[in-house]
């Protein structure tokens, strides 16, 4: 028997026992491996058996699926092999077996957001980031969607927030200009910088035009609320 360990980043999330001839990955509720982020496809990618050992099949995926550090098509796994799904990995134990498959199952609960869009992921972008964490914490913007807090991480020397449909962080309401801030990197991590329009951009509920960020800071326009915070 094998198994995949789920992690985000070094943390570990859930494991699943390779117990099918195929498991399907993503986000979507009838997978067998449910990863819950927008950064993964609904059907991201399927486990298959392949002779006495297993395989990834990519499953068409927006954000792509990659095996160290290469984006594949179809991969033979390997002992101790790490499957990248944007912020999220699987690791490959050949021998491994899940503690328990109701642990496992219990990441389907009623509020995973396979509905919701995939959220694309520069795959270069992220190497970076991950390569210089700020202050030796990677961060990222937490804001709610479907009920759920979704991580963005802040992967872009700048990331864009607003109303616009390829912003990087989704600020709708009305008079919400289509990049109404930006997050940029700093030296000793990011600032916030408003750039104009009706709508005032807060945090911790003063209006601020340009301001460093500090860990645990929300972030408010027009309602939409922000917290920054490690990944």
């Amino acid at each position: 028997m094998a198994k995949l360990t789920v992690m985000f980043g070094a943390d570990p999330q859930s494991e699943h026992s390779l117990d099918k001839d195929q498991m399907k990955v993503g986000r979507a509720m009838d997978c067998d491996i449910v990863v819950d982020n927008l950064g993964v496809s609904r059907h991201h990618c399927t486990i298959v058996k392949d002779g006495e050992g297993w395989a990834v099949v990519d499953g068409g995926s927006n954000n792509g699926t990659y095996v160290g550090g290469t984006k594949i098509q179809k991969q033979t796994l390997k002992n101790g092999d790490r499957i990248v799904l944007g912020k999220h990995s699987l690791v490959y134990d050949q021998h491994g077996f899940a503690a328990s498959a109701a642990a496992a199952s219990a990441k389907k609960g009623p509020g995973a957001m396979g509905g919701e869009m995939t959220m694309f992921v520069d795959q270069a972008q992220l190497a970076k980031a991950m390569a210089a964490e700020v202050g030796g914490k990677r961060m990222a913007i937490v804001l709610k969607q479907g009920g759920r807090d979704v991580v963005v991480p802040l992967l872009k020397d700048e990331t864009s927030v607003g109303a616009a449909d390829n912003a990087d962080i989704p600020a709708k309401g009305f008079l919400v200009k289509p990049v109404q801030a930006k997050i940029a990197r700093a030296q000793a991590g990011h600032r916030l910088t408003a750039l104009g329009g009706w709508r005032a951009v807060k945090v911790n509920g003063q209006k601020v035009v340009d301001a460093p960020l500090k860990q645990g800071d929300v972030i408010t326009i027009a309602g939409n609320s922000f917290t920054y915070r490690p990944a």
